[in-house]
């Protein structure tokens, strides 16, 4: 008897829905689906996609379950519809192929999947037509909005800028408009005013905006620049909303060098937004907070503080820009150059790359972080000595990390540790049988089980170790081999390579730098199509003393 073992899966796009919990109906209605065919399915089987985009097939849990399935550990799955799988009908069939030729049945709540051929074209069709309906629904809805805008109508705006309330069709009597709130509004007018009459930079805006104790819309009293900027440069404010500022895109892949704090590797939305041309702008009327002379003159200020921030000597950022964490509380490490005397009483540039967790005024005027900064010249040469050794000579990478044998496993036979496996779990599927049939009591069942159970999780175990050391050293070999061809295609530039050169080849090469008190860790990043998986990350340690001879005194 085939002993079912069954998942779940579920799936809402948008982060509002996951918010709102709307995916529990999804899962109870799969639940009472699979105890009513007699396979109830434990927590640990229900894979749940909260807030992921159908249209893209890298979301966490469905990667889990792809997984499982392909091991054989899983040969059931239920599914409320095909649309939950993914928005793409290319993506579903792959899906359904896919766990087909693994022997995996998948079951949908609103269809049951085709037996025969008219119900696989059946299949085929919906699928095709429901991505049909879906982008001309998407391509209506954005020419309605579009035509709404150019008649003045703000029921397209779903949201209204800090210093307003949005007011609603349904509470505005069929026109959505925004309305001013005072406390705020008068903010915004005296954020306008420190730019344009007291020529302030946006620090020094937000310092004082800080110090009046004003809040953010959040209600929070740290203020950023990045806040103040998009507020300086929005044209709500004289009284003309923009329509159409941003488009979206599909996301580039790679384009960002590493994850912010706190957030999954694979962002949750397939898309993102891009900016518009400001010509493609549609201006709809809106009650004004200032004169649009006073947004005429801040914006020319902002132009000439930005000039004057230029004015020296410009550098093209720096070197380890947007790879450096710390490996305490995970916050980025970040470059900053302060002016002090050196040798011989002179005022000299100094480069530091520092913790963000231990500047104070981020977290409430209170540090999170103790891990001291680096000098930036230090662990810049650092970083580019050690990739250049590893472009010049990458057996060392290999020899480095080469790991002996564990002792009393190199003997160990991997396909006898499979073979065994394979007996264990056939004879805990016939001890399930045998209680089921009622062949032997609950007194004798669960020992043998618990017995059954240690004993696979022990042979599951060695085989877990054994195939991570075959796998650690293909891996290796993989990135020894693309360390020569990289060599051999930069030649007699990587002696020579300026700071941009260098900037561009440590990026591709490392995926991020970890601080730590004591030493400095380069995780390389893994080629296309590689071997080199994210349980077995390619590390280089440095010691941080030798690094940085400075440390000691920060």
């Amino acid at each position: 008897m085939k002993v079912i073992q069954a998942a779940i899966y579920a799936r809402v796009s948008s982060e509002p829905q996951a918010a709102a919990h709307t995916i529990e109906s999804q899962l109870a209605a799969l639940a009472d689906r699979a105890r009513r065919d007699g396979t109830p399915v434990p927590a640990e089987r229900q894979f749940v996609d909260d807030g992921y985009s159908g249209a893209t097939l890298v979301r966490p849990a469905l990667d889990r379950l792809r997984d499982l399935a392909a091991t054989g550990t899983v040969n059931r799955i239920y599914v409320h519809s095909p649309d939950r799988l993914a928005r793409k009908y290319a993506y579903q069939v792959l899906l359904i192929d896919e766990w087909g030729r693994a022997a995996v049945d998948v079951v949908f709540l609103n269809r049951p999947l085709g037996q025969n051929p008219e119900d696989d074209l059946l299949l085929q069709v919906q699928g095709i037509v429901a991505e049909y309906e879906r982008a001309k629904i998407m391509e209506r809805s954005r020419r309605g909005k579009k035509h709404a805008a150019q008649r003045g109508s703000l029921n397209v705006m779903s949201c209204a800028p800090f210093g307003y309330r949005y007011v609603t069709v349904h509470d505005g009597g069929g026109q959505a408009r925004f309305e001013p709130v005072p406390k705020q509004a008068r903010i915004v007018k005296q954020l306008f005013e420190w730019i344009a009459q007291d020529r302030c930079s946006l620090g020094e805006v937000c310092r004082r905006l800080q110090e009046a104790g004003k809040r953010t819309r959040s209600d929070k009293t740290i203020w950023s620049r990045q806040t103040v900027w998009h507020i300086l440069q929005n044209p709500t404010y004289y009284g003309k909303a923009a329509f159409g500022k941003t488009r979206m895109i599909s996301r580039v892949k790679g384009g960002r060098p590493r994850p912010p704090r706190g957030r999954p590797a694979q962002p949750r939305k397939a898309h993102v937004p891009e900016p518009t041309d400001q010509n493609d702008w549609i201006f709809i009327p809106v009650p004004p907070l200032i004169e649009p002379a006073l947004y005429r003159a801040a914006q020319r200020q902002l132009n000439e503080n930005q000039k004057r921030a230029r004015i020296g000597t410009r550098r093209p950022g720096y070197l380890l820009q947007g790879l450096l964490a710390c490996s305490e509380c995970r916050y980025a490490y970040y470059g900053k150059t302060t002016r002090q005397r050196g040798g011989g009483g002179r005022l000299k540039d100094f480069l530091y790359y520092r913790c963000s967790g231990t500047d104070g005024y981020r977290f409430g005027g209170e540090r999170v972080c103790n891990n001291p900064q680096v000098r930036g010249e230090f662990i810049e040469t650092s970083v580019w000595v050690e990739v250049r050794r590893l472009l010049t000579n990458p057996q060392k990478l290999e020899q480095e990390h080469q790991q002996p044998p564990a002792v009393g496993r190199s003997s160990e036979d991997f396909e006898i540790l499979k073979s065994q496996l394979v007996k264990l779990q056939r004879g805990m599927e016939r001890l399930i049988d045998s209680y089921s049939e009622g062949a032997i009591d609950k007194e004798q069942f669960m020992p043998r089980m618990h017995r059954t159970k240690g004993r696979i999780a022990e042979l599951e175990a060695r085989i877990h170790i054994n195939s991570e050391g075959t796998d650690q050293r293909q891996e290796l070999r993989f990135l020894v081999d693309h360390f020569k061809k990289l060599a051999v295609h930069l030649g007699p530039s990587l002696e020579n390579a300026d700071r941009n050169r260098r900037r561009e080849i440590i990026r591709s090469l490392v995926e991020r730098i970890e601080i730590a008190r004591t030493s400095i860790s380069i995780i390389f990043r893994v080629p296309a199509g590689g071997a080199v998986s994210a349980q077995h990350p390619i590390v280089v340690t440095l010691s941080r003393a030798e690094t940085d001879p400075g440390v000691a005194s920060h």
